[in-house]
């Protein structure tokens, strides 16, 4: 299984999380590929990379997560949209990991654009 610094040590963009979905750090990639800086996301929400329709399906997803420790997007490369600052959307690769540490899950993500 991938951990978190391996996935932060890869030549994509990145975003980590804690377990309530908060993004806690993204490397200079975001910004360069998809327009968002650490100070844009730092503090805020996952959902605004996410295009508004995936939204509550992803909220959803993290709560079942948090309860059940069951995931089907884990540790796999997933194709979905990512929304940029400018709110264009792009086709990605996201490939997502989850570690415990103690009581609490850290999420992240590399981000590979597709188009």
């Amino acid at each position: 299984m991938i951990s978190i610094d391996e996935l932060r040590h890869r030549h994509l963009p990145f975003v980590k999380a804690d377990q309530e979905g908060i993004i806690e750090e993204v490397n200079g990639l975001m910004e360069e590929i998809y327009g968002w800086s650490p100070a844009d996301l730092i503090g805020k929400s996952l959902g605004m990379i996410l295009p508004s329709s995936f939204r509550d399906a992803h909220h959803l997803g993290f709560s079942r997560f948090r309860m059940t420790g069951e995931s089907e997007v884990l540790n796999h490369p997933l194709e979905l949209m990512t929304v940029c600052k400018d709110q264009r959307e792009i086709n990605s690769e996201h490939f997502i990991v989850a570690e415990r540490h103690g009581d609490t899950w850290s999420f992240a993500a590399t981000l590979k654009p597709l188009e």
